[in-house]
């Protein structure tokens, strides 16, 4: 019962786990930084955010291939960083209900890809976009995870403060916007454009898999093979001898070997394991009824 707990606590906390990296990336940034304006650091690191930062500039992004992540979880002014951990809380729990915590990882990581895609594309067909070498940020990934619970939720009403309920997708749609028409001032071109294309990943994302098309699958079995990989093999458990023990069942009372009770304890944790698996991936909603009725017995066990 305490494992299944603790799984069903795991699953939940992706969203916090998101936002716990965001904001130690930025205390570490903050400390080397402190360093640095006290000569401890080279302060020519500070520029690049200490290698972090990503660039749409291909030579400089051999040096640092590794930035292409790692640039979604950096931040280097709080108010940003704020706003965006704002945005994922309150988006991402929404999303959690309905597609669950393994969907909210990928789509954050793919969604940040798809802004860093058209942010590197664009900057290098146009160079007016190139007003800078490195970009930071994690707005494109919660674009993303805004878009596609929008796309999703579209007629869910949102209470704001001073205007009531607003339908989701026009906060949406009104949030796009602001990128779209910030382009033309100059001030961040590179970011909005990774906005932009976070923003139309999580929509598309939603449309195609409404027509059964997985856009983010592909990176959940990416996942799964590396975790599979640390995990390595189980170690077999040394055989215990036989004991009988009396159970109760719907029908009698009758005896069990230990053997049969802990096959049977461990087919059912195995069961509960694959509905909390899927309830993770999937959310709750898509349980079948048996699948339900059986996660309520046993957490009541």
């Amino acid at each position: 019962m305490w494992d299944d707990l603790k799984r069903q606590w795991e699953a939940g906390s992706m969203l916090t786990r998101l936002i716990f990296a965001n904001v130690g990336v930025f205390t570490v940034i903050m400390t080397l930084r402190l360093l640095a304006t006290f000569g401890a650091l080279d302060s020519g690191w500070v520029n690049g955010v200490f290698g972090l930062a990503t660039s749409w500039n291909a030579e400089v992004l051999m040096h640092r291939p590794w930035s292409v992540i790692t640039h979604m979880f950096v931040h280097v002014d709080i108010w940003h960083m704020v706003i965006n951990m704002a945005w994922l809380y309150w988006m991402g729990r929404m999303f959690m209900v309905q597609f669950g915590a393994r969907r909210l990882l990928s789509t954050y990581m793919v969604g940040g890809l798809a802004g860093f895609m058209l942010y590197a594309v664009a900057s290098n067909l146009a160079p007016a976009f190139q007003q800078s070498t490195f970009a930071y940020g994690a707005s494109a990934a919660t674009m993303a995870i805004m878009a596609a619970t929008a796309t999703a939720n579209p007629n869910t009403n949102i209470r704001l403060f001073l205007l009531g309920a607003v339908p989701l997708k026009y906060l949406a749609i009104g949030w796009v916007l602001l990128d779209y028409f910030a382009l033309g001032n100059g001030a961040n071109t590179g970011g909005n454009l990774a906005h932009l294309g976070g923003a139309a990943f999580g929509y598309l994302m939603i449309k195609q898999s409404q027509v059964g098309r997985d856009w983010v699958g592909w990176f959940e079995r990416l996942i799964d093979a590396f975790m599979g990989l640390l995990q390595g093999g189980s170690i077999p458990t040394p055989r215990k001898k036989t004991r009988f023990r009396k159970v109760k069942d719907s029908r009698s009372t009758r005896m069990k070997t230990d053997e049969d009770f802990n096959r049977e304890k461990r087919e059912r944790s195995e069961r509960m394991d694959a509905i909390l698996d899927k309830v993770s991936k999937h959310g709750y909603e898509n349980l079948t009824a048996e699948e339900k009725d059986f996660l309520f017995r046993q957490s009541n066990r």
